[in-house]
């Protein structure tokens, strides 16, 4: 498991764990949709800086796709549209932003996991809070198939070897090769 998929399942669940405990304030004060709708708001822009993170990708690329979200998240009448755009801010920050190396396979990886987790959010959609937390985690569950299906060239080659002693013998071993070649 890459550090990538851990931490998207660590983010998945703890957004499902903290999503009654951080809306149930500002339900009171602003109602629920509006209470979600920043919760939601808050998670996509903590995540974004994850990928921004993970792919070495500077900050200030993702403000102006985050600021389509604000004003949305603040008007109550607009809640499915809020989804809908939140959903495509998510994609084009993952596969437009940061992570554009393999154009045809980040856009089946978006259409797959952004579809499916659409679709949970849509079914599964709570009428009772308590089931929103499961709605969440399923959602980042289905998050995590992006980086099945998109492999990050991004990564170190030195951490594909998980152990320091194996990479220090294999560089070794490789400068004795090439030694033993001159002669």
């Amino acid at each position: 498991m890459t550090n990538h998929i851990r931490t998207t399942l660590i983010f998945g669940l703890l957004s499902a764990l903290s999503v009654i405990p951080l809306t149930h304030i500002p339900t009171i004060l602003w109602g629920w949709p509006v209470a979600i709708k920043c919760f939601v708001l808050a998670n996509l822009i903590l995540y974004s800086v994850l990928l921004c993170r993970w792919s070495n990708t500077s900050i200030v690329a993702i403000v102006f796709p985050l600021l389509l979200t604000v004003g949305l998240a603040l008007r109550p009448e607009t809640y499915s549209s809020f989804i809908m755009v939140t959903l495509g801010v998510l994609g084009w920050i993952r596969s437009g932003i940061c992570f554009k190396e393999m154009v045809v396979r980040s856009l089946f990886a978006e259409f797959i996991t952004l579809g499916g987790g659409a679709i949970i959010l849509v079914f599964w959609w709570p009428e009772p809070t308590m089931v929103l937390p499961v709605a969440l985690w399923f959602f980042f569950l289905f998050q995590t198939l992006y980086f099945f299906i998109v492999p990050l060239s991004l990564e170190n080659p030195m951490s594909l070897v998980s152990d320091p002693f194996e990479h220090a013998s294999r560089e070794m071993e490789r400068i004795f090769k090439t030694n033993n070649a001159g002669q």
